[in-house]
């Protein structure tokens, strides 16, 4: 058999170059060339278009409403229906998300086998929203009010806009509310819920979180020390304690990095410092979005230690959403305060009761935020006068909320009394 070697020498520089490239391009792997583009996660396809619409209504219910702003059903060239969530996000990062998804589904009986069969990265191409059929153009959001309460959130809007005319609040201050009915999986007020803001110590949630699922992994022992930090960290709001933990899981941006892998559903949360000396953290940043988000998993046992981490955000604090109102006692409360001299806010979950003596939950979260205060020179109010003006006007939302919830979700009869300020 006769064999004939190619030479090399006889090409030049351009040739080679181009021989070169063809060889890596030959021998690179199929992924990375696979995961060009932009993806979404897909739950479901099948030709029967009500199949579609009431799997999407199961998979919105386990994911939460922050997910339910982004699951679509979508109509594909062959005329195929499909279940998405509108992610938009690289191979990898959606593949964090569909992996974290597919766990969920396949926990709550929604999904028959877990992983990539219950959630996975689809190519963001090739389907519409059957809500725009007629358009050429894919849906890129659901409508963000499409299932709202509005006489809650306009009830909501029109006290701030008094508050503002009357000069109690700020042309300064930036607002973020969001109600969401757990008991009965609905929305009822979001207001400016994506906007990201300073977290101050409503970062807590989160760094626990993170804590959480590295002793959930084995990578970290839940300790006689680690219990009494947390126990400060949470309660009292220590931040000696909260910077224990941020060294313990190596750093704020490692912090940032779990989360970001393990939980990506948290959208504006970024940790990425310590918390200085006197707290005066404005570099950490959450949204109403995210904080709603994290009791809405916590109640539903979806977060690792679920049920320690709300034995920690039960204990006894001073909070702004229950505390020195008008709301019925018996009302069990799981929350954190966040609090510097630019934002004042609070996120947790009510435990009430409805007229039948059923307990109902709903989360409540929010946040007063003013980015000129971070300047010294624009701090005209003491520290005190300003937060306590700011915790007030929460207590007093959080009032209208309960009359709300009582009232209309449950069918109670409840008159908050009338206040003249705030």
């Amino acid at each position: 058999m006769n064999i004939e070697y190619f030479d090399f020498g006889k090409l030049n520089k351009n040739q080679l170059m181009l021989l070169v490239l063809g060889l890596i391009v030959f021998l690179m792997p199929l992924s990375p060339l696979l995961a060009i583009g932009t993806y979404d996660v897909s739950y479901l396809w099948t030709t029967n278009i009500k199949s579609a619409k009431e799997y999407a209504i199961k998979v919105k219910r386990v994911l939460g409403p922050g997910a339910a702003r982004k699951i679509m059903v979508v109509r594909s060239k062959s005329n195929r229906y499909g279940v998405i969530y509108d992610r938009d996000g690289d191979y990898q990062t959606v593949l964090r998300l569909a992996q974290h998804h597919g766990r969920l589904l396949h926990k709550s009986g929604i999904a028959v086998k877990s992983g990539l069969s219950a959630a996975c990265p689809i190519r963001d191409r090739d389907y519409w929203s059957i809500e725009q059929q007629s358009s050429n153009r894919r849906m890129k959001s659901l409508s963000k009010n499409s299932s709202l309460d509005s006489r809650l959130e306009a009830d909501v809007d029109r006290y701030v806009k008094k508050l503002r005319q009357r000069g109690i609040l700020s042309k300064t201050d930036q607002t973020s509310f969001v109600v969401y009915d757990i008991s009965k999986q609905k929305k009822a007020v979001s207001i400016n819920e994506d906007e990201p803001r300073m977290a101050a110590s409503l970062v807590k949630n989160f760094v626990m979180l993170a804590y959480f699922h590295q002793v959930k992994y084995g990578r970290l022992k839940h300790t006689d020390t680690n219990r009494t930090h947390l126990r400060r960290m949470i309660q009292n709001s220590s931040n000696p304690s909260t910077n224990y933990f941020l060294r313990l899981l190596g750093g704020p941006q490692n912090v940032n990095r779990i989360l970001t892998r393990n939980y990506s559903y948290f959208e504006q949360t970024r940790i990425v410092e310590y918390i200085p000396n006197r707290g005066r953290t404005y570099r950490n940043k959450t949204s109403a979005h995210d904080l709603n988000r994290f009791y809405n998993q916590l109640w539903l046992g979806n977060l690792p230690y679920s049920e320690k981490m709300k034995y920690y955000l039960c204990l006894p604090n001073w909070d702004r959403i229950y505390k020195n109102t008008c709301i019925p006692s018996g009302v069990r409360v799981y929350n954190k305060t966040g609090t510097v001299y630019g934002m004042v806010g609070d996120s947790g979950i009510l435990v009430i009761k409805d007229p039948k003596g059923r307990q109902r939950a709903y989360a409540f979260t929010g946040m007063i935020e003013d980015k000129t205060k971070t300047n010294y020179g624009n701090r005209t109010q003491s520290w005190s006068a300003w937060v306590n003006t700011r915790s007030n006007t929460l207590r007093r939302v959080s009032e209208i909320v309960y009359e709300y919830i009582y009232e209309v979700h449950y069918g109670g009869n409840f008159r908050r009394p009338r206040r003249d300020w705030p």
